[in-house]
């Protein structure tokens, strides 16, 4: 089967997403997609698996023109959408999920024996050597296992072309190579992939075939072995590679007065001895998955269960409390899983931002709608925030400036309140572009005085954005590493407790 989108066309309000692009997707390959934040990636997609109609153009399958009006459609077409943001009820078990809508039923009662049965032997079909138990919550599972169960319920249809949008995102290395596995295998029996991921190793690695955006329009489709990174780079960005922002650029070097300190800190079976951050650095933690930096890092932010013997913020005695006292603090959070965490898909732009602190554009408790709009157009200019209006809603947006949003509502408002901001996965699913954009803003922040804290799963961007790095190792730091001492396998060594 070939599915062809021919001189496909969609506009938006004040922007056109894409423009006249022409792309050939077979059952017998992985067909990877890259380009730059708003490049036209995730619009091209929507287009092939019916959830966004194109303005022109048309859809041919096997040379014969055809409609996707809706994924139903698609599906009947033989073609799946897995998103990038994972559409899972994480309160019913993996089967309920894989058959969700299609329960075995008698007499109007679902056959829970069956469904669990029937479940196991799409996953056994699918994919035999994947073995996790799918009689439990989905919350309760890797999020590799929850993924192949997206794939897996998409694949319970007579599916010939699968669409993975940024599948590899949030997994830690192990659970990312078993994708790999599966993303490959699926080709030899006749289930075509069409890739979107930000990590260009992981399209060089996976593709047969490349297609590059830029701006809506697509500039190459090439033999994946014919493409350097250096060069996919280039034809995403237009530029000559230097500002990919992979190697660094300006570290901030002075240091100002210590913003956090805490000696004797205890969450659930995490202890940090002691830890300190000044104002003006970027420290990164690292560490393999279950290590303890996420729950750290989230712990400083909402500390709930926490037990410790000195906490002080600027110099000040602080009580460990609620969110709400460590938001008066001036402790924010970015978290990770930006659309179960920090957004909402429904909201607008405007409302998004200046959810957290309302009160800005109020006066006499009189809230104006005009004041919103002056201050959603600066953060959103200070950003680079690509939306139509302020009116856009923010699940239409792609996952760069999703991740914009996320950091714009602590900047609402004016700058200075908070002293330190913690990234959790600062640029999970997101461009080399907006990776760029949203570095050169940790950057100011830090210059400007705050103190930054990154728990990244990505060893490059730690390598590229942090001062210091600390390793966790069983729920503990372990190793402090400095710039100069940064490499690959300096972070692994230390993950791994080899250098402890």
């Amino acid at each position: 089967m070939q599915i062809a989108l021919q001189d496909i066309s969609v506009q938006f309000p004040g922007t056109r997403a894409l423009d006249g692009v022409s792309v050939d997707f077979s059952t017998d390959e992985v067909h990877g997609i890259i380009g730059e934040n708003g490049a036209g990636k995730s619009t091209l997609v929507n287009v092939l698996g019916g959830s966004q109609q194109p303005t022109a153009g048309r859809i041919c399958k096997d040379g014969k023109p055809i409609r996707i009006k809706s994924p139903r459609a698609a599906l009947s077409q033989g073609i799946a959408h897995v998103s990038q943001e994972g559409s899972l009820v994480l309160s019913l078990t993996g089967a309920e999920n894989i058959l969700l809508g299609a329960e075995p039923q008698k007499g109007g009662i679902i056959l829970a024996g069956r469904l669990v049965q029937t479940a196991k032997a799409l996953v056994a079909k699918w994919f035999p050597k994947m073995d996790f138990d799918l009689d439990v919550p989905v919350s309760t599972l890797a999020m590799a296992e929850r993924k192949v169960i997206e794939i897996v319920r998409a694949l319970r249809h007579d599916v010939r072309l699968l669409i993975l949008d940024e599948p590899t995102a949030t997994l830690p290395a192990r659970e990312k190579e078993q994708l790999w596995k599966i993303i490959r295998s699926l080709p030899e029996r006749g289930v075509g992939v069409v890739l979107i991921s930000h990590f260009l190793t992981e399209i060089k690695a996976l593709s047969d075939v490349i297609t590059v955006l830029r701006d809506g329009r697509k500039i190459t489709t090439d033999k994946a072995d014919t493409l350097s990174e250096a060069q996919m780079v280039d034809m995403m960005l237009r530029r000559g590679g230097g500002q990919s922002d992979q190697t660094g650029g300006t570290v901030p070097k002075s240091t100002g007065p210590v913003i956090l300190q805490i000696e004797d800190w205890q969450v659930g079976r995490t202890h940090i001895d002691s830890f300190q951050i000044s104002g003006g650095e970027i420290v990164g933690l690292i560490g393999l998955s279950g290590a303890g930096h996420i729950g750290f890092a989230r712990s400083l932010h909402n500390p709930v269960g926490v037990r410790v013997r000195t906490l002080s913020i600027c110099g000040e005695s602080q009580k460990v409390g609620t969110v709400r006292d460590m938001l008066k603090a001036g402790i924010a959070l970015i978290p990770d899983h930006r659309m179960e965490n920090s957004l909402i898909g429904e909201w607008n732009v405007r409302e998004t931002l200046a959810m957290v602190h309302t009160g800005h554009a109020a006066r006499a408790g009189v809230l104006s709608i005009g004041r919103e709009e002056t201050e959603t157009a600066r953060v959103t200019k200070l950003l680079n925030i690509k939306a139509h209006s302020s009116s856009q809603q923010i699940r239409t947006l792609s996952g760069g400036n999703k991740q914009k949003a996320s950091i714009g509502k602590w900047l609402y408002g004016g700058e200075g309140r908070y002293k330190l901001l913690i990234f959790i996965e600062p640029t999970e699913c997101v461009d080399i572009g907006s990776k760029a954009e949203i570095y050169a803003e940790m950057r100011r922040l830090a210059a400007s005085g705050a103190a930054i804290l990154i728990a990244s799963s990505d060893l490059i961007e730690i390598e590229t954005i942090a001062d210091r790095v600390i390793s966790f190792v069983n729920q503990e730091p372990a190793k402090e590493l400095q710039r100069g001492q940064f490499s690959e396998s300096a972070f692994i060594s230390a993950m791994t407790g080899a250098g402890a």
